[in-house]
């Protein structure tokens, strides 16, 4: 009988699901990503507008404007870290409605060593390249957001709660919403995997509205990968340990760039 077995790269990809487990396709995972950006949203800007009122007894920050006081790093650490909670209880209802494993529906499984080190290689290689693209553009290697939030931090002896926000709180809520369960549902909608790296990378470029549009492209193309590789893997917690890195990185350079200038 002729072989009709299929290449192991297509072969890769989520465990099969339990029989008691209905995704939801296109138009619920969009619903359920909508609700939680909306709650994510709503209590940063609950919390911004609490340590705003709290700064006019306080000191330091009492007469700085808006738009400053937003952008600091105690500010930005404290909203990434605090949004957390509120937008993953959105994803578990999401998932408890559909009859799911919370862990198996976002593919929270340790990936094949195989994956982790093609993971490490893809951003050991999209790091350099992000950096040379900004040179020959004439931008700069690190945005001016992430050099203000890294000098405030220091300012304020607070880097250690910049790094919990950057590499462990961002990584977390922007990793399970859109490589776990974004990339879950469209993956077996009509738009299909491709679909599903396409639409989750775009609009996850288009949350850091921080930067400006030569960065985001940066961030579209790294989700790509990124959706690459969790599909490949079939494993969230791999572009999880990935993103977790690659924001690690990006503190450790600025950091390097600031103080030597310093």
């Amino acid at each position: 009988m002729t072989d009709v077995s299929l290449p192991k790269a297509i072969e890769a990809g989520p465990a099969p699901r339990p029989a008691s487990c209905d995704p939801w396709k296109f138009w619920g995972s969009c619903f359920w990503t909508g609700a939680a950006i909306l709650v994510w949203v709503a209590v940063q800007l609950l919390v911004v507008m609490g340590l705003f009122m709290w700064s006019d007894v306080g000191e330091g920050l009492s007469n700085a404007d808006v738009e400053t006081f937003s952008a600091h790093a105690l500010t930005v650490s404290v909203i990434a870290i605090a949004a957390v909670p509120a937008e993953l209880a959105v994803i578990w209802l999401a998932v408890r409605l559909a009859h799911c494993s919370f862990a198996e529906y976002l593919a929270l499984v340790w990936p094949r060593r195989r994956d982790l080190f093609l993971g490490l290689g893809c951003v050991a290689l999209m790091l350099p390249l992000a950096d040379l693209s900004s040179y020959l553009a004439g931008q700069p290697i690190v945005p001016e957001f992430v050099r203000t939030l890294y000098t405030t931090a220091r300012a304020a002896n607070s880097i250690w709660l910049l790094a919990i926000a950057l590499v462990i709180a961002a990584p977390l809520a922007e990793e399970l919403l859109f490589r776990g369960f974004m990339f879950r549902g469209l993956a077996v909608s009509r738009v299909g995997v491709l679909g599903a790296i396409l639409i989750s990378s775009v609009l996850w470029a288009l949350m850091h509205i921080q930067y400006d549009w030569f960065f985001i492209g940066h961030i579209i193309v790294i989700g790509l990968v990124f959706g690459w590789l969790r599909w490949r893997s079939g494993s969230t917690t791999l572009t999880l340990i990935l993103h977790a890195l690659v924001n690690l990185t990006s503190l450790a350079q600025v950091a390097f760039i600031v103080e030597r200038m310093s």
